[in-house]
Formats: structure tokens, sequence, C-alpha cells
């Protein structure tokens, strides 16, 4: 049950979370809802140390192709995102900063520019009439890209997509669900266009 500040009844907030809550700074109660003043310097911090990272990452273009063959996936490692060997990532990808422990990228994955991977999104199933959107919770999903996948560039992936070992993905997709191995999906959103199989032998 919803009371009139949004809170659900019998919830407990901190009094740092009111706060800031109030004054729109945080607002993702699971996640932060019990934070400390302690707990809030700690966040601040680490917080601070991965967006220079994150930022370097999104925006680097020297050195290429050793930037996105060796340093971007070296940089998402200490973000968080478990990703395996020869993994190639491209400028301008935005990974889901605050939730990079929930992507998943295997071996020989290739990730091109502009590329947006999401773990999080509102959990509109309760959303009625005269409520506020940002008052919504979260649903938090993992993203798993398996082995030899591609995904084109300027594509979306949405929380709890599988893209399936040797799978592609055509530029600018919108992929909403997970995409079976050894397929193309292209479009918004998404849809198979082709499933591959092993060349026929000739003699």
């Amino acid at each position: 049950m919803k009371e009139t500040n949004g809170t659900t009844k019998g919830e407990t907030l901190s009094f740092t979370f009111r706060i800031l809550n109030r004054y729109g700074l945080i607002g993702d109660r699971q996640k932060y809802g019990d934070i400390s003043p302690f707990g809030l310097i700690s966040l601040t911090l680490n917080t601070l140390w991965r967006r220079l990272l994150f930022n370097y990452a999104y925006k680097g273009y020297v050195f290429e192709p050793f930037y996105k063959k060796r340093l971007r996936p070296f940089i998402w490692r200490r973000l968080g995102c478990s990703v395996g060997k020869n993994v190639n990532i491209g400028h301008a990808v935005r990974l889901d900063f605050g939730n990079a422990e929930k992507i998943h990228v295997a071996d020989n994955v290739v990730i091109s520019n502009g590329v947006t991977i999401l773990c999080h999104k509102r959990d509109i199933t309760n959303y009625h009439e005269g409520e506020q959107a940002t008052q919504l919770p979260f649903i938090y999903k993992d993203v798993v890209l398996e082995q030899g996948c591609q995904i084109g560039i300027n594509s979306t992936i949405l929380p709890g997509v599988v893209i399936g070992e040797g799978a592609i993905i055509g530029s600018c997709s919108l992929v909403t669900k997970s995409v079976p191995a050894w397929s193309i999906a292209v479009g918004v959103p998404a849809k198979v266009i082709k499933v591959l199989t092993k060349p026929v032998k000739t003699e």
C-alpha cells in the first residue's frame, strides 16, 4: 500500500535517504533506502573513481585498436563487469554504470560503437493514474552476451536479455527479448530474421 510520500506502508527509510530523496539527489530506495552518512561518503568516493574510469572508456579514441581490444575490456572489469578474452568494445558504449556487475560478456564478443546495455528498468506492473512514475520500483536483471556474438552499432539491449553464441544483432536494433544462438536479429523491437546453419560440405 502506497502512502502519500510515495513509500510503501511499513517501509523503513533512513534519515539520510529521506533528506537526499526530498531534494531529488537520490531516488532508488531499493538500493539506498537504508543508507547511512558513512555509507553515503563511501558510495560517493566509489562512484567518483568509477565514473572517471567509465568516462575514460566511453570517450577515448586514441590508440585504436589497442584501446577497444585491451584497454576498454580492462576498464569494464574494473567497473565490475564479467568480461572474457578477445572482446572488442567500441567507443561511446553505454554500460549500466550502477549495475555493471550484472553484465556478463563471454570470449570473442564484439560490441560496436554506440551500443547501450541496460540492467534495470522501472516496474510499471502496478502503475496507475495519479501516481508518479519516478516513484516506481526498479527491476534488476542480468544481461549475458555469449561467446562470439556481435552487437551492431547504436543498438540497445534491455535487462534480462541473453544474446546466444554466435548471434548477430543488426545496427540500431532494440533487443527486448533473448536471441537464440547462431541467429540474426534486427529491428525495433529486434526479431530473428535468419537462423544460421553449418555450411554444406562439397566433395
